[in-house]
């Protein structure tokens, strides 16, 4: 399992003038080929937390608890320190998985049911958002849990999360996702041409009905913005977002296609 490093969009791509540029300061290509990738939907915080409260309320089981947990280490960075107060004087803790672990022999569940408390966790929805990735490139596969800890109109390049987990057969990993419980919500295709340059690694993409584009991935943020630099262009010229905000910026959505693939005529 790997925790993945920071990245940037850079738009609307000159394919040709790129390439060249990046051969230019020494990048070294390692491939080019096609993805096939399935996008899945996570439940919504509270969802989650509400099932696993119910399922407590029925086993008083601990394993709930380890749930409820899980559920709020995900979300704690996306609470403010008003809520945090509140936290305070509901339970004594200002994080509540830290309350939990506390109590977790003698847990009074009421006080985790807390109207407020309930309506915190579920304005958490527009603070964070996390999906699933199955992705096979050729021979490797690849399955990548994605986190946005903000506004995700307005996030910034800290704000993205990822844990990868790779492993080697694509149709049994989308099985185990699936029977975990996640729908497949697309299908898509992209071509995408690799290079490395100390440490660093960039994409040059193409999309269905997009025009070609680079993510550069590193270890700082300061390393991904002078490779920008070197490759001609500004701090500001990049974007940090995903592929969904790339493609509704070019009015489409996604949420209409069940399948994004180069079968697709512009």
């Amino acid at each position: 399992m790997n925790y993945q490093e920071l990245e940037i969009k850079i738009l609307n791509i000159d394919k040709e003038q790129i390439k060249k540029k990046l051969l230019e300061i020494g990048a070294e290509f390692k491939k080019s080929r096609i993805q096939k990738i399935y996008t899945y939907d996570c439940y919504s915080p509270i969802l989650m937390y509400k099932l696993a409260i119910g399922d407590y309320k029925i086993t008083n089981s601990k394993n709930s608890l380890q749930k409820l947990i899980n559920i709020i280490s995900y979300i704690k960075p996306t609470f403010t320190q008003e809520e945090k107060i509140y936290f305070k004087e509901l339970l004594g803790h200002e994080e509540i998985d830290k309350y939990i672990e506390n109590n977790i022999n003698n847990i009074d569940i009421s006080k985790l049911e807390d109207e407020k408390l309930l309506k915190i966790i579920e304005d958490t929805e527009n603070r964070f958002f996390k999906w699933i990735r199955l992705r096979q490139d050729g021979e490797k596969v690849e399955i990548t849990i994605k986190y946005i800890y903000s506004d995700k109109a307005n996030y910034q390049i800290d704000d993205v999360k990822e844990v990868e987990i790779n492993t080697d057969n694509f149709e049994v990993a989308n099985k185990l996702i699936e029977e975990m419980g996640y729908y497949r919500k697309k299908l898509a295709e992209k071509k995408r041409d690799s290079y490395s340059y100390r440490g660093m690694d960039i994409e040059i993409d193409e999309w269905p009905l997009l025009e070609p584009y680079i993510e550069i991935e590193g270890p700082s943020a300061e390393e991904i913005y002078e490779l920008a630099k070197l490759l001609g262009y500004s701090k500001e010229q990049t974007r940090v977002m995903n592929t969904e905000d790339v493609y509704l910026e070019k009015g489409i959505d996604l949420s209409k296609y069940e399948e994004m693939t180069f079968n697709i005529q512009k």
